[in-house]
């Protein structure tokens, strides 16, 4: 993913359907500081926030990635690089795993 130039996620989906989550590999591309283009949905721009350029129509969607090759921005790239400093889902499960076993007096039985 670091030797791609630009990446585009179009996330072409319509209607009610528009609540889809983010793509694995648009925060692959972030974290190796490629420049980021997805579709302007107000998931993506929760996950994604400053660090990606977003884009509201096709047409947008088109010319996007091309100005995100001609543009030079260290401040996005950096931004783009900050969700790999996050926890790990190991960790995110561990914590979740600390809170249960707080909660229950540390006790954990299995159901079923």
């Amino acid at each position: 993913m670091a030797a791609t130039d630009a990446f585009a996620f179009p996330s072409l989906k319509e209607g009610f359907f528009l609540k889809e989550g983010f793509g694995l590999a648009a925060m692959e591309a972030l974290t190796a500081g490629v420049p980021l283009v997805v579709r302007d949905l107000p998931v993506l721009r929760e996950v994604f926030g400053p660090a990606a350029r977003f884009a509201d129509t096709p047409e947008a969607l088109a010319t996007a990635p091309a100005h995100a090759l001609t543009s030079d921005d260290p401040v996005r790239a950096a931004l783009g690089r900050e969700p790999a400093a996050r926890p790990t889902w190991t960790e995110v499960a561990a914590r979740h795993l600390a809170l249960y076993r707080s909660v229950t007096g540390g006790s954990h039985r299995r159901v079923g």
